[in-house]
C-alpha cells in the first residue's frame, strides 16, 4: 500500500498534517468508552488518530507507534515539531511528535538486519482507555510485544505533557534494555536556542565518535548534534524568539539524548524537508548507551518524562 503523505500543518485541531475532509465524519467505534472531547478518527489507510480537545489544549497521537503528534495551548505556538513530510504508512515510523525507541535505542547491538530504535514505531499500539478529569486527559496504550518483554504507555495531558513507559520482563531470562521518548520540540529557529541544566556533563558525541563535557554555559547549537547526555538534571529550552521556556524532566532515566540534523543531514533525509532542521530539536528522556539498563525475569522499569512551560 502506498504511504499517505503528510500534506498541511494541522489535524483536525493540532499540528499534524493531512487532509481529513473525508475520514472526519468516520468515527471509529471501539469497545471503550470515550469521553465527549475525545475521538478516534480512521485516515483510511489503516491507520487511527485519537483526536484530544481540552479546554485550554489539543492533542492528536497514532495508534501506529503508540505516539503523541501534537500538543498545543490555545494561543500558543505548538510544542511539538511534526515534519510535513511524514509518511503515515503502516510498518514506518513517523516524523515528528514523540516516537517510542524500545525496547533497543539506535541499532540493534547484534543485528544488523533488525529496525533502528526497536519495534514500537512501526506497529499499532491497542488503545486500553481515555478518560477526562477535568481539563486533563489520561490515555494508556499497549505496544508490541517483544521477546517476553510487553510495553505499556501512559499519557496525561493537561497545561503540560506527562510520560510513563512501562517495560515488564515476563520471559525467563534477564533483558539488556535501551529506550527513548524522541521528543521533537517545536522552535523558532534551531540556531537561536539554548539549552541549560545540563553544563559540565559528560556526553557521547555520536557525530565526532567521542566522549566529551558540555560547556560551563548554556548550549547554543551551531551544527549537527547528536549526543547521549549523562545527566539525571533536568533540561531547559530557551527560546527567545517565542518568549518560551520549557523544562524537560525525567525520572528512571540517566540519560537524556540531544538531536539536531543541521543541514547537510536534514538534506539526506526523505521525510524532512531540507530546512526542517530550522524548527525543532530533539530533547528525548532516554535509557542510552551507557544507562542501558538489564532488566530481570519477573521486573518492571518505567521511564518517565514530563514537559511543562518553565
Amino acid at each position: 500500500m502506498a504511504a499517505l503523505p503528510i500534506t498541511r500543518q494541522a489535524v483536525v485541531t493540532a499540528a499534524l498534517s493531512y487532509d481529513l475532509s473525508i475520514s472526519r465524519q468516520r468515527v471509529i467505534r471501539m469497545s471503550i468508552s470515550l469521553p465527549a472531547a475525545a475521538q478516534l478518527i480512521p485516515l483510511g489507510n489503516a491507520l487511527t488518530l485519537l483526536q484530544l480537545d481540552g479546554g485550554s489544549f489539543s492533542a492528536t497521537l497514532s495508534l501506529l507507534g503508540g505516539q503523541l503528534l501534537s500538543f498545543q495551548p490555545y494561543g500558543q505556538q505548538p510544542w511539538l515539531y511534526m515534519s510535513p513530510q511524514a509518511m503515515l504508512q503502516q510498518g514506518k515510523a513517523i516524523r515528528g511528535g514523540v516516537p517510542v525507541c524500545w525496547p533497543w535505542f539506535g541499532p540493534h547491538p547484534t543485528d544488523t538486519a533488525a529496525p533502528a530504535h526497536g519495534v514500537a514505531r512501526q506497529q499499532d499500539w491497542q488503545l486500553l482507555s481515555v478518560e477526562q478529569d477535568g481539563d486533563a486527559f489520561h490515555v494508556k496504550l499497549q505496544g508490541p510485544h517483544w521477546q517476553g518483554l510487553d510495553v505499556e504507555l501512559e499519557y496525561t495531558l493537561s497545561d503540560h505533557i506527562a510520560m510513563q513507559l512501562h517495560t515488564h520482563n515476563h520471559s525467563q531470562q534477564p533483558h539488556t534494555v535501551s529506550t527513548a521518548l524522541h521528543s521533537y520540540l517545536a522552535v523558532s529557529d534551531s540556531r537561536r536556542i539554548q539549552l541549560s541544566g545540563v553544563e559540565e556533563a559528560v556526553f557521547e558525541d555520536k557525530v565526532a565518535a567521542r566522549y566529551s563535557r558540555l560547556p560551563s554555559s548554556p548550549l547554543q547549537l551551531n551544527g549537527e548534534f547528536d549526543a547521549i547526555v549523562y545527566s539525571e538534571a533536568d533540561v531547559i529550552l530557551h527560546d527567545p524568539q517565542w518568549q518560551r521556556r520549557l523544562r524537560i524532566s525525567r525520572s528512571g532515566s540517566g540519560s537524556v539524548v540531544l538531536w539536531n540534523p543541521w543541514q547537510d543531514k536534514a538534506a539526506r533525509l526523505a521525510d524532512l524537508p531540507d530546512e526542517g532542521w530550522h524548527d525543532f530539536v530533539c530533547i528525548e528522556a532516554a535509557n542510552a548507551g551507557e544507562d542501558s539498563y538489564t532488566l530481570e525475569p519477573g521486573s518492571s522499569h518505567t521511564l518517565g518524562c514530563q514537559i511543562r512551560a518553565d
